[in-house]
């Protein structure tokens, strides 16, 4: 007969008081979420270690793994931007970052633990806090695959912006979004928005073997320097166009308004309808009486001597024509007794101008009259130095210390127009002009 063995209710009682206590603090009670363009959310439990780490969107994957799991959240923003570097996400030491908290964490504290986590690498951070989503936004984000946070901000340049819609935007970087809202421009699905231009990948070709600068050095004149951020100075500066008034960039401009046409199409102030009224002739304008078209070619005339002709001219027309002297006709439209000249393979019309029906301005630019004016007020920035011994580069916010320099290293270079390097690729992109609201 089997023995058996009893437990006694008090040790019962204080394993389930444990099992309870340990299944508490797991519990997850906030949640934050970072939109770089990498898309993460970080899920933190009771006793503020991190549950796990989700990836948000199909760039996040290369980020996110089971490595997170029970660090504290330093210790994995640390991690997430260890990675973030190494993908190249950090490679100009400027991120943007979108952030949105909810839980027992705030948005703003969650924030200054991104600035502070990613200063300490050197990498300069803008942080947009969003502190409140609506059902209708998580729907919307449900639908276009991105996170809440993303679609509140998208929702706000939107705003800003008639002319740009969700889909032109839901793919994009949280650095995109960043410049659509201060320039107005964007790019199609598929491009990635840089400055004027929209980039899109084409092809990956091995990258060439060379001699490159350390991270964090940059190349000037053969050597490699240190690259370090410039100093906030006292003065204010503006952007290209802007004046500086009260530390405030102004931008005033007047231009005419565009037309708007009932039919036709608006040209230089006017609204112009084309009637089609035939093919174009072949024309030689400098002695159309006399000269001779042949193939598209007009020659002149000379006259004949005893009914022949000297020097290889041939008699053609009664004429003697020098075959290597000529030049090439017009082609040209007959409108109401007036010669108008076109180019070869254009047919004719007649045009009739009428005035248009009411005028309008791109943007949210002001009509008056037949005239548009642009009111543009921003804040202004402080200009940035460089101290002494150092040089600025790129657009004058970094600078190269000249005193600290480093020999280069094996490494990888792209040669090819319109490449950059990726890992040991060099990636080429076809460049299009940005769209503009």
């Amino acid at each position: 007969m089997k023995k058996k063995i009893i437990i006694p209710i008090g040790i019962v009682a204080l394993f389930l008081v444990i099992g309870f206590i340990i299944f508490d603090n797991n519990k997850i009670v906030s949640t934050i979420t970072l939109d770089i363009n990498p898309s993460v959310q970080i899920n933190l439990t009771k006793n503020k270690k991190v549950k796990n780490v989700m990836g948000l969107n199909d760039d996040a994957k290369e980020i996110v793994t089971k490595e997170y799991n029970n660090k504290s959240l330093d210790e994995a923003f640390e991690l997430l931007i260890t990675k973030l570097i190494d993908k190249g996400y950090t490679k100009d030491k400027n991120i943007d970052v979108i952030v949105y908290a909810e839980g027992d964490i705030s948005s703003e504290d969650v924030a200054s633990k991104v600035e502070f986590n990613f200063g300490k690498e050197d990498i300069h951070t803008e942080v947009i806090v969003i502190n409140t989503i609506s059902a209708e936004d998580k729907k919307l984000a449900e639908k276009y695959d991105i996170s809440p946070a993303k679609m509140v901000y998208i929702k706000s340049i939107i705003k800003d912006n008639e002319n740009i819609n969700i889909e032109d935007l839901s793919n994009k970087s949280v650095s995109e979004l960043n410049e659509t809202k201060a320039t107005g421009k964007y790019c199609d699905k598929g491009y990635t928005l840089e400055g004027d231009w929209c980039l899109k990948e084409k092809e990956r070709i091995s990258a060439t073997s060379s001699e490159v600068c350390p991270r964090g050095y940059a190349e000037h004149e053969g050597k490699c320097y240190e690259e370090i951020e410039g100093i906030e100075g006292n003065n204010y500066t503006c952007g290209e166009e802007f004046k500086l008034s009260n530390d405030k960039c102004i931008r005033e401009q007047v231009y005419d308004a565009i037309g708007k046409c009932d039919s036709g199409n608006y040209d230089q102030g006017y609204c112009v309808e084309k009637e089609y009224i035939g093919e174009p002739t072949e024309y030689c304008r400098l002695t159309p009486a006399t000269d001779i078209l042949m193939n598209h070619k007009c020659y002149g005339p000379k006259p004949t001597i005893n009914g022949g002709c000297l020097n290889g001219d041939k008699l053609i027309n009664g004429g003697c024509v020098d075959m290597n002297s000529y030049y090439d006709a017009d082609w040209i439209c007959q409108i109401e007794g007036k010669i108008q000249y076109v180019k070869a393979g254009e047919k004719c019309y007649k045009e009739t101008k009428t005035k248009p029906t009411s005028y309008y301005c791109d943007g949210n630019d002001i009509l008056n009259g037949t005239k548009c004016e642009t009111h543009e007020i921003e804040d202004a920035r402080k200009e940035i130095t460089c101290p002494n011994g150092t040089i600025p580069i790129d657009d004058g916010s970094r600078c190269l210390n000249l005193n600290k320099t480093v020999a280069k290293e094996s490494g990888f270079i792209c040669e090819g127009e319109n490449s950059r390097l990726k890992g040991n690729m060099c990636v080429i992109y076809e460049m299009i002009e940005a769209k503009f609201n």
